[in-house]
């Protein structure tokens, strides 16, 4: 399996936040994009037009009953990238962002279950079940 990300994760992972807990953490980290298990794509004008596509796809002003107004730039730019490049997943946790579109309820806001009504791709919480140990 190969995970795919925006290079735009680089700036949402940050350093000092990952050297709080131990300083090897940032290497740790630069050390998964081996391009074997994970592939960081970079930016280009077409994803920057069809990132721009989603968030104004998904733009709403606020009023008495939306609870959002628009999608977060980094949220459009991953979405982007996994569209144009072909991933059948899309993994988040995003549930609720303050004012932003919630990834995890985009089709259930959109009333259609792809990105823009035309772009498959499947949003899923990469939390598993647990099991329950009873003992």
């Amino acid at each position: 399996m190969l995970l795919v990300t925006s290079v735009v994760s680089h700036l949402e992972a940050l350093p000092r936040k990952l050297g709080e807990k131990d300083a090897s953490d940032e290497e740790d980290y630069l050390s998964l994009f081996d391009g074997v298990h994970f592939h960081e794509i970079e930016l280009n004008a077409n994803i920057i037009l069809r990132a721009r596509e989603i968030r104004d796809y998904y733009y709403s002003p606020l009023s008495a009953d939306s609870t959002y107004k628009m999608m977060d730039l980094g949220d459009c730019i991953h979405l982007e990238t996994a569209t144009i490049n072909g991933v059948d997943e899309f993994h988040t946790r995003n549930t609720d962002k303050g004012g932003k579109v919630p990834l995890l309820k985009l089709y259930e806001i959109s009333g259609t279950s792809k990105v823009c009504g035309k772009y498959d791709l499947k949003i899923v919480s990469p939390e598993a079940e647990q099991s329950r140990l009873d003992g």
